[in-house]
Protein backbone atom coordinates (compact mmCIF):
# COMPACT_ATOMS: atom_id res chain seq x y z
CA UNK A 1 0.00 0.00 0.00
CA UNK A 2 1.44 3.26 -1.34
CA UNK A 3 1.89 6.09 1.42
CA UNK A 4 -0.25 8.34 -1.35
CA UNK A 5 -3.70 6.63 -0.28
CA UNK A 6 -2.71 6.84 3.66
CA UNK A 7 -2.36 10.36 3.00
CA UNK A 8 -5.64 10.95 1.34
CA UNK A 9 -7.62 9.43 4.26
CA UNK A 10 -5.40 11.33 7.01
CA UNK A 11 -5.70 15.11 5.15
CA UNK A 12 -9.68 13.66 4.99
CA UNK A 13 -10.20 14.00 8.70
CA UNK A 14 -9.59 17.38 8.89
CA UNK A 15 -12.95 17.96 8.07
CA UNK A 16 -13.83 16.11 11.32
CA UNK A 17 -12.69 19.13 13.04
CA UNK A 18 -14.75 21.80 11.11
CA UNK A 19 -17.48 22.13 12.93
CA UNK A 20 -16.18 21.85 16.27
CA UNK A 21 -14.16 25.13 15.12
CA UNK A 22 -17.15 26.85 15.15
CA UNK A 23 -17.27 29.50 18.22
CA UNK A 24 -20.28 28.30 20.43
CA UNK A 25 -20.64 28.95 24.45
CA UNK A 26 -22.93 26.06 24.58
CA UNK A 27 -23.58 22.64 23.51
CA UNK A 28 -25.04 23.24 19.19
CA UNK A 29 -28.63 22.98 19.53
CA UNK A 30 -29.84 20.92 16.85
CA UNK A 31 -33.88 21.19 17.12
CA UNK A 32 -33.83 23.31 14.14
CA UNK A 33 -37.92 24.18 15.08
CA UNK A 34 -37.18 25.80 18.24
CA UNK A 35 -34.37 27.83 16.54
CA UNK A 36 -36.19 28.68 13.57
CA UNK A 37 -38.96 29.98 16.55
CA UNK A 38 -36.26 31.98 18.70
CA UNK A 39 -35.11 33.61 15.09
CA UNK A 40 -39.05 35.12 14.67
CA UNK A 41 -39.25 35.88 18.54
CA UNK A 42 -35.97 38.00 17.90
CA UNK A 43 -35.28 39.07 14.86
CA UNK A 44 -32.61 41.34 15.52
CA UNK A 45 -30.43 39.92 17.42
CA UNK A 46 -27.41 38.27 16.52
CA UNK A 47 -27.67 35.69 18.56
CA UNK A 48 -30.42 33.56 17.50
CA UNK A 49 -29.34 33.91 13.86
CA UNK A 50 -26.09 32.71 15.25
CA UNK A 51 -28.10 29.73 16.72
CA UNK A 52 -29.49 28.71 13.64
CA UNK A 53 -26.37 28.87 12.08
CA UNK A 54 -24.83 26.11 13.80
CA UNK A 55 -28.12 23.94 14.13
CA UNK A 56 -28.34 24.67 10.38
CA UNK A 57 -24.49 23.26 9.85
CA UNK A 58 -24.86 20.22 11.79
CA UNK A 59 -27.10 18.69 9.61
CA UNK A 60 -24.43 20.01 6.44
CA UNK A 61 -27.14 22.49 5.49
CA UNK A 62 -24.26 25.28 4.69
CA UNK A 63 -25.56 27.21 2.25
CA UNK A 64 -28.76 28.10 4.79
CA UNK A 65 -26.34 27.97 7.39
CA UNK A 66 -24.02 31.06 5.81
CA UNK A 67 -27.53 33.03 5.04
CA UNK A 68 -28.16 32.91 9.07
CA UNK A 69 -24.49 34.20 9.94
CA UNK A 70 -24.72 36.69 7.65
CA UNK A 71 -28.11 38.02 9.23
CA UNK A 72 -26.45 37.29 12.44
CA UNK A 73 -23.14 39.73 11.42
CA UNK A 74 -25.89 42.66 10.22
CA UNK A 75 -26.82 42.79 13.48
CA UNK A 76 -23.86 42.57 15.31
CA UNK A 77 -20.74 43.67 12.75
CA UNK A 78 -18.73 44.01 15.62
CA UNK A 79 -18.85 40.37 16.54
CA UNK A 80 -15.53 38.43 15.38
CA UNK A 81 -16.88 35.07 16.31
CA UNK A 82 -19.53 35.50 13.75
CA UNK A 83 -17.75 36.15 10.80
CA UNK A 84 -15.31 33.09 12.59
CA UNK A 85 -18.57 30.80 11.87
CA UNK A 86 -19.12 32.01 8.81
CA UNK A 87 -15.85 31.53 7.82
CA UNK A 88 -15.66 27.86 8.35
CA UNK A 89 -18.99 27.65 6.51
CA UNK A 90 -17.60 29.02 3.56
CA UNK A 91 -14.66 26.78 4.09
CA UNK A 92 -17.10 23.68 3.97
CA UNK A 93 -18.13 25.23 0.69
CA UNK A 94 -15.02 25.69 -0.93
CA UNK A 95 -15.11 29.00 -1.24
CA UNK A 96 -11.66 29.62 0.72
CA UNK A 97 -10.84 33.38 -0.77
CA UNK A 98 -13.88 34.54 0.63
CA UNK A 99 -13.23 32.33 3.86
CA UNK A 100 -10.34 34.00 4.20
CA UNK A 101 -11.73 37.89 4.24
CA UNK A 102 -13.55 36.64 7.08
CA UNK A 103 -11.12 35.15 9.17
CA UNK A 104 -9.01 38.25 8.40
CA UNK A 105 -12.11 40.47 9.49
CA UNK A 106 -12.13 38.47 12.90
CA UNK A 107 -8.77 39.31 12.99
CA UNK A 108 -8.91 42.99 12.38
CA UNK A 109 -11.68 42.66 15.55
CA UNK A 110 -9.92 40.81 17.79
CA UNK A 111 -6.06 40.25 17.32
CA UNK A 112 -5.75 37.30 20.43
CA UNK A 113 -8.42 35.41 18.52
CA UNK A 114 -6.50 32.29 17.65
CA UNK A 115 -9.23 30.37 16.70
CA UNK A 116 -9.20 32.66 13.86
CA UNK A 117 -5.77 32.28 13.18
CA UNK A 118 -6.16 28.89 12.69
CA UNK A 119 -9.06 29.17 10.28
CA UNK A 120 -6.80 31.95 7.98
CA UNK A 121 -4.39 29.03 8.21
CA UNK A 122 -7.26 26.14 7.07
CA UNK A 123 -7.98 28.88 4.16
CA UNK A 124 -4.51 29.31 2.73
CA UNK A 125 -3.54 25.74 2.89
CA UNK A 126 -6.44 25.17 0.74
CA UNK A 127 -5.14 27.70 -1.60
CA UNK A 128 -2.00 26.17 -1.65
CA UNK A 129 -0.12 28.69 0.34
CA UNK A 130 1.32 25.97 3.23
CA UNK A 131 4.09 28.35 4.06
CA UNK A 132 1.88 31.05 5.05
CA UNK A 133 -0.72 28.51 6.47
CA UNK A 134 1.66 27.24 8.68
CA UNK A 135 2.59 30.56 10.02
CA UNK A 136 -0.85 31.07 10.98
CA UNK A 137 -0.78 27.75 12.90
CA UNK A 138 2.10 29.09 15.01
CA UNK A 139 0.49 32.13 15.31
CA UNK A 140 -2.40 30.55 16.82
CA UNK A 141 -0.18 28.46 19.31
CA UNK A 142 1.65 31.88 20.54
CA UNK A 143 -1.60 33.30 21.48
CA UNK A 144 -3.32 30.12 23.12
CA UNK A 145 -0.72 27.19 23.38
CA UNK A 146 -3.28 24.36 24.50
CA UNK A 147 -4.96 24.70 20.43
CA UNK A 148 -4.97 21.22 19.36
CA UNK A 149 -6.47 22.04 16.21
CA UNK A 150 -3.41 24.42 15.20
CA UNK A 151 -0.80 21.54 16.19
CA UNK A 152 -2.58 19.10 14.39
CA UNK A 153 -2.90 21.11 11.16
CA UNK A 154 0.96 21.91 11.21
CA UNK A 155 1.50 18.09 11.16
CA UNK A 156 -1.03 17.46 8.43
CA UNK A 157 1.14 20.11 5.72
CA UNK A 158 4.31 18.25 7.17
CA UNK A 159 2.89 15.48 6.52
CA UNK A 160 1.41 16.54 2.90
CA UNK A 161 5.48 17.47 2.28
CA UNK A 162 6.89 14.86 3.27
CA UNK A 163 8.47 16.11 6.68
CA UNK A 164 7.20 12.82 8.57
CA UNK A 165 9.78 13.32 11.56
CA UNK A 166 8.42 17.27 11.61
CA UNK A 167 4.44 16.05 11.44
CA UNK A 168 5.18 13.88 14.06
CA UNK A 169 6.72 16.92 16.61
CA UNK A 170 3.80 18.56 15.50
CA UNK A 171 1.02 15.55 16.89
CA UNK A 172 3.01 14.62 19.72
CA UNK A 173 2.84 18.31 21.10
CA UNK A 174 -1.23 18.37 20.07
CA UNK A 175 -1.49 15.14 22.63
CA UNK A 176 0.09 16.95 24.96
CA UNK A 177 -3.16 18.72 25.51
CA UNK A 178 -5.38 16.28 24.04
CA UNK A 179 -4.87 12.41 24.76
CA UNK A 180 -8.39 11.14 23.51
CA UNK A 181 -8.27 12.63 19.97
CA UNK A 182 -8.64 9.73 17.64
CA UNK A 183 -7.65 11.83 14.51
CA UNK A 184 -4.34 12.65 15.91
CA UNK A 185 -3.51 9.43 16.43
CA UNK A 186 -4.67 8.27 12.92
CA UNK A 187 -2.03 10.88 11.58
CA UNK A 188 0.67 10.12 13.81
CA UNK A 189 0.15 6.55 12.30
CA UNK A 190 0.06 7.70 8.98
CA UNK A 191 3.48 9.15 8.98
CA UNK A 192 5.19 6.50 11.33
CA UNK A 193 3.77 4.31 8.59
CA UNK A 194 5.69 6.23 5.87
CA UNK A 195 8.57 6.19 7.90
CA UNK A 196 8.47 2.40 8.16
CA UNK A 197 8.28 2.19 11.64
CA UNK A 198 5.26 -0.35 11.89
CA UNK A 199 5.53 -1.34 15.16
CA UNK A 200 4.92 2.58 16.15
CA UNK A 201 2.33 3.06 13.44
CA UNK A 202 0.20 0.12 14.50
CA UNK A 203 0.31 1.65 18.28
CA UNK A 204 -1.45 4.18 16.88
CA UNK A 205 -3.81 3.02 14.55
CA UNK A 206 -4.26 0.28 17.79
CA UNK A 207 -5.04 3.35 19.88
CA UNK A 208 -7.32 5.32 17.09
CA UNK A 209 -9.39 2.23 16.76
CA UNK A 210 -10.26 2.37 20.93
CA UNK A 211 -10.73 5.98 20.32
CA UNK A 212 -13.13 5.58 17.08
CA UNK A 213 -14.60 1.52 17.30
CA UNK A 214 -16.57 2.67 14.02
CA UNK A 215 -14.03 3.87 12.14
CA UNK A 216 -13.15 1.59 9.58
CA UNK A 217 -9.64 3.34 8.48
CA UNK A 218 -8.29 2.54 11.70
CA UNK A 219 -9.18 -0.75 11.58
CA UNK A 220 -7.93 -1.48 8.18
CA UNK A 221 -4.52 0.42 8.99
CA UNK A 222 -4.18 -2.14 12.21
CA UNK A 223 -4.42 -4.89 9.77
CA UNK A 224 -2.19 -3.38 7.05
CA UNK A 225 0.87 -2.85 9.92
CA UNK A 226 -0.04 -6.15 11.67
CA UNK A 227 0.35 -7.81 8.46
CA UNK A 228 3.86 -5.81 7.64
CA UNK A 229 4.89 -7.12 11.19
CA UNK A 230 3.81 -10.88 10.43
CA UNK A 231 1.41 -10.58 13.62
CA UNK A 232 -1.09 -12.65 11.79
CA UNK A 233 -3.49 -13.58 15.01
CA UNK A 234 -3.57 -9.68 15.29
CA UNK A 235 -4.12 -9.16 11.32
CA UNK A 236 -6.65 -11.14 11.15
CA UNK A 237 -8.90 -9.96 13.98
CA UNK A 238 -7.80 -6.33 13.18
CA UNK A 239 -9.55 -7.20 9.03
CA UNK A 240 -12.61 -8.75 10.88
CA UNK A 241 -13.74 -5.98 12.72
CA UNK A 242 -12.66 -3.30 8.92
CA UNK A 243 -14.95 -6.02 7.18
CA UNK A 244 -17.86 -5.68 10.45
CA UNK A 245 -17.42 -1.73 9.73
CA UNK A 246 -17.65 -2.21 5.95
CA UNK A 247 -18.83 -5.20 4.78
CA UNK A 248 -18.32 -4.38 1.07
CA UNK A 249 -14.73 -3.75 1.66
CA UNK A 250 -12.59 -6.65 -0.79
CA UNK A 251 -9.34 -5.28 1.16
CA UNK A 252 -10.69 -6.43 4.34
CA UNK A 253 -12.17 -9.75 2.98
CA UNK A 254 -8.71 -10.65 1.04
CA UNK A 255 -6.60 -9.54 4.31
CA UNK A 256 -8.76 -11.45 6.10
CA UNK A 257 -8.96 -14.97 4.14
CA UNK A 258 -5.02 -14.48 3.93
CA UNK A 259 -4.30 -13.65 7.56
CA UNK A 260 -6.44 -16.91 8.48
CA UNK A 261 -4.01 -18.83 6.14
CA UNK A 262 -1.34 -17.66 7.85
CA UNK A 263 -2.24 -18.33 11.19
CA UNK A 264 -3.47 -21.67 10.35
CA UNK A 265 0.05 -22.61 8.52
CA UNK A 266 1.77 -21.37 11.76
CA UNK A 267 -0.02 -23.81 13.84
CA UNK A 268 0.85 -26.48 11.77
CA UNK A 269 4.68 -25.28 11.57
Amino acid sequence: MRFNSFLKISLATVSLLALAACQTNSPINTDLTSLNSAVKRSPAFARPHNNLGLGLASYGRYGEAYRSFTKAIKASPASPSLYHNRGIILLKQRKYSRALTDFNKAISLNPSYDRAYVGKGNALAKLKRKTAALAQYDQAIQINRYNTEAYFRSGIIHQSRGSHRFAIVSFNKGMNFSSNSAELFFARGNSHYALRDYNSAKDDFSTASRLNPKSFDAYIRVARTSSKLGQWDDAYNAYVNAARRKSSSREAAVGRAKAYRMVQAAKKA
